[in-house]
């Protein structure tokens, strides 16, 4: 898909923006998605939604269940991030990006894109955070929570993707009010850059050789691999996320999540013959 992004010179009574927000597997910058939420709205007032869960291939850790509510059993069923971004991008295509301390989505949803090899979009990012502290005063803090408070806009539950989404682009409705309906994107208090550019992907980009080493990498960047397994080499390859190696009595082993079979399993190092990133 060809990416399709405002210029930063619009004015923002023109543009049209989503606000977007996402929960994670755990709180590590290198967490998985699990759940996005976004809201597609310019400033007369018109807007459409996009909300899913998505599957991590990893648990979900407690400390971020605490947060959001998710947990392993609801997103069990739910689509993996492949399936998911090319309708995000679809959805936000065309739109000025906003979100509530905009680098952290930012650069979530970049690792994401990294892992499949999707080229970023260049979409501009504003980040409400840095406009609510230029446009909104006599605020104890500039947590969402603590805005959407102060200003009356009523959501449901916060922590969830899609309620923070409708949050950041009300806190972005009231801090761009009484703005010129010249004033350029690129003139917002909050501006940011471009999404390419904002937040570089913490993903490292490699291309493994097939060397046993490499998978404290690739485990770590939560990369996906397709692994020839098992005593010979007539075996069809096994699609996996690993998660971590460690070593037992007798033999090195590594976790890793099984995309066929959709669980956890456990594989002895020295029964992978050959691997290669997808």
């Amino acid at each position: 898909m060809t990416d399709s992004s405002p210029p930063l010179d619009i004015p923002v009574s023109e543009a049209t923006f989503c606000a977007v927000d996402v929960e994670t597997s755990g709180l590590s910058m290198t967490s998985r998605l699990i759940e996005i939420g976004a809201v597609r709205f310019g400033l007369a007032g018109a807007r459409e939604e996009f909300q899913t869960l998505l599957n991590p291939c990893e648990r979900i850790s407690a400390g971020a269940t605490g947060i959001h509510g998710i947990t392993d059993e609801m997103v069990a069923s739910a689509p993996r991030a492949p399936d998911v971004l090319p309708g995000l991008l679809n959805f936000m295509r065309g739109c000025v990006f906003v979100a509530h301390n905009a680098s952290f989505d930012v650069r979530m949803i970049g690792n994401e894109l990294a892992r499949t090899r999707t080229p970023q979009p260049g979409h501009p990012v504003v980040c409400t955070v840095r406009l609510a502290r230029s446009r909104i005063k006599d605020v104890p803090n500039y947590r969402l929570a603590t805005l959407v408070d102060h200003l009356g806009i009523e959501v449901e539950r916060l922590h969830n993707a899609l309620p923070d989404a409708r949050a950041a682009m009300g806190v972005f409705l009231e801090a761009v009010g009484g703005l010129g309906p010249g004033t350029a994107v690129g003139e917002l208090p909050g501006f940011m850059g471009a999404f390419d550019a904002v937040a570089p992907p913490s993903v490292e980009d490699i291309e493994p050789t097939g060397d046993l080493q490499e998978l404290e990498t690739i485990a770590r960047s939560r990369l996906t691999i397709e692994m020839e397994y098992g005593p010979g080499s007539g075996r069809a390859p096994v699609v996996v996320t690993p998660l971590y190696l460690f070593e037992g009595t007798e033999y090195s082993y590594m976790k890793a999540y099984c995309h066929r079979d959709g669980i956890h399993k456990t594989y002895r190092l020295d029964r992978i013959i050959d691997f290669r990133r997808i």
